[in-house]
């Protein structure tokens, strides 16, 4: 399946991915390597297929394992077959896709692929080449290992909300799920230095992706802060505010190098020789009187309007985008990044692209499978023959 718009080859071209995976951070990494050429099937359970099937948001507002927006973004170039890993004839019919493939992306709980005769151990004498990587929320070992987790629970335990919100309130968790999709491209990036690896003349490796050390890396200067002076970093919006704008909110730094432009901006000229504010030490400590003076100002501003004019001013402002202001951006329209794409249930709507550019081209996105599509297709090249499916279909292994 072509998945890039080019006269060269395709980056991943002829590599094998089977995902095994559920939810966000596993089907990520695999949407990444299908957008890049790869061949990825996707294995689902029977019946009710990924978790991600039954997230919001649904096209129309009515539940639908089938129109699932965050399942359909997350699961684009991808043939999609079901299995029950737990049944023994679906074990069995694994261990032949396991043989097929270069990279295998999975995300059960540690130790149970193992229990299933699926762990690497296993994996290893039917495939030497083969890459087992396994996102899990605190890795393979460990006295958190069997614990539950969400990306609320990874913020929080990666010690990120510690550092996020006002510094007078609670912490404030971040919108989406930063978590996963941090451990979505980590899963991405080592699935790529380990093939690297084994075509370079070694072989095969287990690769242990924790969600939790993702955000801990992905925040790491709040540890460093207290390894160099055995303090806690303090949440600190008071001095990055956001502003309330004529028509939304707009983000403001004040270690602005160009104080007198600043104050000139906001129609307040005279800060530049007021004690309170004469460098950024001064600025922090009084944050709260600075931020009253700035408010009644950006009350009247129109965001996007104050966002162009501070940035030609050499001012790192940022306008808060909405969904609208996303998609009508300029800047994502001149690279392309928002696609449209189609799927036979859910029609065609726009999705987000991909973050990584090769050359001048675009990338390609085929809507995600519907559940089992693939069946027939993939299981056939392994030898199954149609009657084998009908008993494998009737006994709930697939």
């Amino acid at each position: 399946m072509g998945a890039f718009v080019t006269d060269r080859a395709v980056p991943l071209e002829g590599v094998k991915v089977l995902e095994l995976a559920e939810g966000v951070a596993g089907p990520f990494a695999g949407k990444m390597m299908g957008a890049m050429g790869a061949d990825v099937i996707k294995v689902e359970p029977p019946g009710r297929g990924d978790a991600a099937r039954a997230f919001p948001p649904f096209l129309d507002d009515a539940p639908h394992p089938e129109t699932s927006g965050l399942f359909l973004y997350l699961n684009t170039n991808k043939r999609g077959v079901t299995l029950d890993l737990a049944h023994p004839s679906g074990r069995e019919l694994a261990r032949r896709l396991v043989g097929w493939a270069d990279v295998i992306v999975e995300s059960s709980a540690p130790g149970r692929l193992a229990e299933w005769g699926l762990g690497y151990e296993a994996i290893a004498p039917l495939n030497p080449g083969a890459i087992l990587v396994s996102v899990t929320p605190f890795g393979q070992d460990g006295p958190y290992r069997d614990y539950q987790s969400s990306d609320l629970v990874a913020l929080a335990l990666g010690g990120l909300l510690y550092i996020t919100g006002d510094p007078d309130r609670e912490p404030l968790k971040l919108g989406g799920q930063p978590s996963e999709y941090f451990a979505g491209l980590a899963a991405f990036s080592a699935a790529m230095v380990a093939l690297h690896h084994r075509d370079a003349g070694g072989e095969g490796q287990h690769v242990d992706v924790s969600v939790l050390e993702g955000i801990a890396t992905a925040q790491m200067y709040a540890g460093l802060n207290y390894a160099y002076l055995h303090e806690n970093r303090r949440r600190q919006n008071a001095f990055a505010p956001m502003f309330r704008a004529k028509d939304g909110h707009v983000g403001v730094m004040y270690r602005q190098p160009n104080w007198p432009t600043f104050c000139e901006m906001i129609g307040h000229p005279e800060l530049v020789r007021d004690e309170r504010f004469r460098d950024v030490a001064a600025r922090r400590d009084h944050a709260g009187e600075l931020n009253a003076i700035v408010a009644e100002w950006m009350a009247s501003q129109p965001k996007e309007e104050l966002y162009h004019r501070a940035q030609a001013a050499r001012m790192p402002f940022g306008y808060i985008c909405d969904a609208r202001d996303l998609i009508e951006s300029p800047q994502y329209g001149a690279r392309g990044y928002f696609q449209e794409i189609d799927h036979p249930l859910a029609g065609r709507h726009l999705y987000p692209g991909m973050p990584i550019h090769w050359g001048h081209e675009r990338w390609e996105l085929h809507g995600a499978p519907l559940l089992g599509a693939h069946n027939a297709e993939v299981y056939g090249g392994l030898g199954v023959s149609g009657e084998e499916l009908a008993v494998l279909r009737a006994c709930g292994a697939i």
